[in-house]
């Protein structure tokens, strides 16, 4: 192997395959990306795999023979970081076990496995695709609400649900306390529904922009995303998911205010100061939202000013502090906030909705409530 390529280039790829690769693997081969090298087309392709993902780049390089190796994924991007210049120059000589980089005045030389003892994923490329925009500000808005436990007999919850309908590109992820479901791309229309692990859809949103288009198909498998020179590659999860239009239509607000998604992250963070992690109460009273939060340390309480929709505002509501938090930080622009029957929350925005299940008042609430007048005299 000879060849000559651009060192940003080469970086930006080797750092996408690097948060492929797993850091640690009982085959040592798999913490590796794979390097092909195509004299031919002159391009020099990127491949690495966690058996959940995979993905291919292809870089344009200068290119003496054709060759294949594989490179420990982390250490290549670390050596690229350090090294300096524009150009860097990739070689060994036949089939030596080892690969140099050099750059400037610089060189290293690292162990380096046969392209054979790689387990090369199989790209797919699907016949039938639909175009795709937006995928980072989608995943930003649906990741958060999937589930990040190891649990064996929730697969589904760990899941996101793409669903390409007549008027476009929908999601949707629960880890069934919350539940949130978002709009894409409009153009994106279909009738395919995929089921993917919500970390598969958030790398492929950490390695493009919001302007990158992609063509997106299944194999029945997989679900690629392909772009010029770029193949993402993610498992289909098998499985009925949760029918969230039925329980959006099922749990309709008792009442309802507008507010700003800004102010209410605000009002939240700073009454988390005693309770973070813990629960939160959101206190209604007309054109009035109270957030307020108890703990062993203290008690904290913030007030907004809110604007009335519809029914009789008033009543006092407890959830999880961080569901709640995550959803706020996942949303912009104005809100409808409303209560449903049972304690349900429901925050909708123009491309967004998101539902909470209410859970009981702090303990330490639940104990002052229990003493008698003379108690809390004492």
């Amino acid at each position: 192997m000879r060849v000559t390529i651009n060192r940003a280039e080469l970086l930006n790829a080797a750092k996408r395959a690097a948060a492929i690769a797993p850091s640690s693997s009982l085959i040592k081969e798999m913490t590796c990306t794979l390097l092909e090298t195509d004299s031919s087309s002159g391009k020099l392709t990127v491949t690495s795999t966690n058996m959940e993902m995979s993905l291919e780049q292809k870089i344009r390089c200068v290119s003496q023979d054709e060759d294949a190796l594989a490179v420990n994924a982390r250490l290549l991007a670390a050596m690229l970081e350090k090294l300096s210049g524009e150009m860097v120059e990739l070689r060994r000589e036949g089939c030596d076990r080892a690969l140099g980089l050099s750059s400037g005045e610089a060189e290293y030389i690292v162990s380096a496995f046969e392209h054979g003892s790689y387990p090369k994923p199989e790209m797919p490329f699907p016949e039938d695709t639909v175009k795709v925009r937006g995928i980072p500000a989608l995943a930003r808005r649906i990741v958060f609400a999937a589930s990040t436990d190891d649990k064996a007999d929730r697969p589904l919850l760990k899941c996101v649900n793409l669903t390409f309908t007549k008027d476009g590109l929908r999601a949707s992820g629960s880890d069934g306390t919350c539940i949130v479901t978002a709009n894409g791309d409009s153009t994106s229309t279909g009738n395919t529904s995929l089921l993917l692990l919500a970390k598969s859809l958030d790398k492929l949103a950490r390695m493009c922009g919001d302007k990158d288009e992609f063509r997106v198909g299944t194999t029945g498998k997989t679900v690629a995303f392909l772009r010029e020179d770029f193949i993402y590659s993610a498992r289909l999860v098998q499985g009925a998911y949760i029918d969230t239009e039925r329980l959006a239509v099922s749990n309709l607000p008792q009442f309802q205010i507008l507010t700003d998604v800004p102010d209410l992250r605000k009002c939240l963070e700073s009454t988390l100061a005693f309770g973070p992690g813990g629960k939160v109460g959101l206190s209604f009273d007309g054109q009035r939202l109270t957030f307020q939060c108890r703990s062993e340390l203290g008690s904290s309480a913030s007030t907004i000013s809110v604007i009335p929709l519809k029914g009789s505002i008033q009543g006092e509501y407890w959830f999880l502090a961080s569901n709640l938090e995550a959803c706020l930080h996942a949303m912009t622009g104005s809100v409808k906030l409303g209560i449903a029957t049972g304690g349900m929350l429901i925050l909708e925005t123009e491309d967004a909705l998101y539902l909470q299940t209410a859970t009981r008042a702090p303990a330490i609430q639940a104990e002052e409530k229990k003493k008698t007048p003379s108690q809390k005299a004492a």
